[in-house]
């Protein structure tokens, strides 16, 4: 559709799921219970036609008296008042009766008004309230045909002014509100159905564009919050699939990504640029530390990185980099590293994710950290949706080229019998790091190994390192032929919950007799 032919709400998100708009000579229905936030969404509707788009709006009430709408945009940040001065708005309070005959009389007062304020948007709360006395015996069933006159009839008086219309309509459970909902749903050309529920102890309310016709959009239910001072927002659901899916780049760059030439060796030569990696380890064993390594890394090479983290804010994160000699302040200053921390207290992911993707855009991110994927499967009650966030951010990442690390914590202890999240990601990410603690005698060990590198000759040794001034640093790999008795080049099985110290060579070349397992 030709986007001069659609109207834009002006609502944040909304449009976008719209797909630009609303078609112009669409009649809007808004329905939904209680409290979800019908009226709301059609004063914003109203407001931002007016300060947004020069489209003078009406707003026609049935039970709600002007000065608590007044009162209830002020909330907002929406100055109804102003506008009303200044002959843009009219808020009109009659009853259902009145507005009937109203827009049925040749000289109607409220079609004078929307004339003479040059009104482009009107907004009728309540449309349900319409609906006729409720009658019995032979007559019942002239209810909802008297019903659906009058509606049939307020929509074409508003056509012939070529008004942008939207009305609201509560959901009920007596049969004549039911059945003044099915009429006012099938003569609308569009119905957004606005849900609040509760999963588990938390509140969610939802947005969901039931029909529109002319146009596609994007289905499904998406989140929508009220915010106080601005109005309300829609964020589109993780999952919905892009309605135009760009090509996916592919570069054969490869740079270092932690700094280390150890370890990138290890790695086979670095990580390619738009590449995904899942570093997965138990608590202690320093994903951190090699994340705040890989931020001050991509600093150092002229990349603008994101940390994305539920676990830690950034003041601790920056405290205990700074413990490492690892100083993030400078170049967050520098506008280099950036830290989005979201608490994973009712974690709302599809305005969560909407974040992250505004920080890219914003700040022009060109790689991003996620520290603590883990903690997602606990915010979330839902495990689909846990899966679905993982995919569309891979997805976002790969199409704009981003080297992406997510760290996972693994609760394996000693040994790995399982080193994926709960939901299978080997062939969604391209690289897999594991690193480990390891027992030798009462010591532990951290160790690394590189799992998976896609399109790299990465190498298979499970190397020891340690953490101190600096970061991460891979202790040197001894030839000799005396190695340490505790040195981890002297152990086989590393990973397994059993390491075995391998036997030594004398001097002739003859082997020591095998030794016990350590520890």
């Amino acid at each position: 559709m030709v986007e001069n032919d659609l109207a834009r709400t002006g609502i944040a998100g909304l449009d976008e799921i719209f797909l630009g708009g609303i078609p112009r000579a669409n009649m809007i229905l808004v329905q939904g219970c209680a409290g979800s936030g019908k009226t709301l969404l059609g004063m914003e509707f109203i407001y931002r036609g007016i300060v947004e788009h020069s489209q003078n709006g009406i707003i026609v009430v049935f039970e709600t008296s002007p000065d608590k709408v007044v009162r209830d945009a002020a909330q907002f940040g929406w100055d109804f008042e102003e506008l009303e001065r200044q002959n843009k708005l009219r808020i009109v309070f009659t009853s259902p009766e009145v507005l009937d005959a109203e827009l049925r009389s040749p000289d109607s007062l409220l079609l004078e008004m929307a004339t003479e304020i040059g009104a482009g948007r009107i907004f009728i709360d309540g449309i349900g309230l319409l609906r006729p006395p409720i009658v019995t015996g032979n007559d019942a069933a002239n209810g909802p045909v008297n019903y659906r006159e009058r509606l049939h009839h307020l929509l074409e008086a508003m056509r012939r002014e070529n008004l942008t219309t939207m009305f609201s309509h509560e959901f009920g459970e007596r049969l004549d509100a039911v059945s003044t909902l099915e009429v006012a749903t099938f003569l609308s050309d569009t119905v957004i159905e606005l849900g609040h529920d509760r999963r588990t102890r938390v509140a969610h309310r939802s947005v969901e564009i039931i029909k529109s016709r002319g146009q596609r959009y994007v289905a499904g239910k998406h989140t929508l919050q009220m915010i106080s001072g601005k109005g309300l927002e829609i964020f589109r659901r993780v999952q919905a699939p892009d309605l135009h899916p760009p090509d996916e780049p592919t570069s054969i760059t490869k740079s270092s990504v932690m700094g280390v030439p150890a370890l990138d060796e290890l790695i086979g030569g670095g990580f390619f640029d738009g590449s995904t990696t899942m570093v997965v380890g138990i608590s202690g064993v320093g994903k951190t530390v090699l994340a705040t390594q890989i931020l001050l890394e991509s600093a150092r090479c002229g990349k603008r990185v994101l940390l994305v983290s539920l676990d830690e804010h950034p003041a601790q994160i920056i405290r205990n980099a700074g413990t490492l000699g690892l100083d993030l302040k400078a170049q967050m200053d520098a506008g280099m590293i950036h830290i989005f921390y979201d608490s994973p207290q009712e974690l709302e992911i599809d305005a969560h994710f909407a974040s992250i993707v505004r920080t890219i855009q914003q700040f022009d991110i060109q790689r991003l950290v996620i520290d603590g994927v883990t903690s997602y499967s606990t915010a979330l009650e839902d495990q689909r949706t846990y899966r679905d966030f993982f995919h569309a951010l891979v997805a976002y990442t790969k199409a704009h080229l981003m080297t992406t690390v997510f760290n996972y914590e693994n609760p394996e202890l000693f040994g790995v019998s399982c080193y994926m999240p709960e939901f299978p990601v080997n062939s969604i990410v391209d690289n897999i790091i594991l690193l480990s603690l390891v027992e030798l005698g009462s010591t532990l060990h951290r160790t690394i190994a590189v799992v998976k590198a896609r399109g790299c000759k990465h190498q298979f040794d499970t190397r020891e390192f340690t953490i101190g001034s600096g970061g991460i640093a891979l202790i040197p790999v001894d030839k000799g032929a005396n190695q340490a008795a505790l040195s981890i080049e002297s152990y086989s099985s590393i990973l397994s919950r059993a390491p075995t110290r391998m036997s030594p060579r004398r001097g002739n070349g003859a082997a020591i007799p095998p030794i016990t397992p350590a520890g």
